[in-house]
């Protein structure tokens, strides 16, 4: 219920702040998700050193040069180490903090919410914890932009995600 409430809210958020949006944005990408952590899963210390390819789906917004938010969906894989497999996707809700370096081409930071859903083994865990990353934007055209960045986000097993996106702005 509370993953259903925040995905609405910034849904809401973007499909209603259109008067003051200075740039609406979708998009997609791909990259390399890594796990190297352990956990105490049902009694029991788990470790995990293992990467896989990721994928998200994410839109937002800035609603000045500065400043903005975006929300998405981000899968980051299936791990496997020695009898453990951990599956990992959820929901992010960010802020961003952007700072153009050119008409094109800026680096930003976000840091927001992971709705997250991970299966360790046979057993499911969820809940909501930080995520935050930093990156590169470039836009060309006026409406396309390319993005490569880095991600992390706690879950039960803590996963980083380096990632190569593209998408268009409206």
């Amino acid at each position: 219920m509370k993953k259903t409430a925040w995905m609405g809210l910034a849904a809401s958020l973007l499909i209603s702040s259109g008067a003051y949006a200075a740039d609406r944005f979708v998009g997609m990408g791909i990259g390399s998700a890594t796990i190297d952590d352990s956990a105490n899963v049902s009694g029991t210390q788990l470790s995990v050193d293992d990467d896989d390819i990721g994928c998200k789906l994410y839109g937002g917004m800035l609603i000045t040069d500065n400043f903005g938010f975006e929300a998405g969906w981000t899968d980051l894989g299936d791990m496997n180490q020695n009898g453990v497999d951990v599956e990992t996707e959820g929901f992010t809700a960010a802020g961003l903090a952007s700072l153009p370096l050119s008409e094109d081409f800026s680096v930003y930071a976000k840091a927001g919410v992971f709705f997250w859903d991970q299966d360790v083994n046979t057993v499911g865990y969820d809940g909501q914890d930080l995520m935050y990353g930093v990156g590169v934007r470039m836009r060309f055209m006026d409406q396309f932009h390319v993005r490569v960045e880095w991600e992390q986000f706690d879950t039960k097993f803590e996963t980083d995600m380096i990632s190569v996106t593209g998408g268009i702005q409206f």
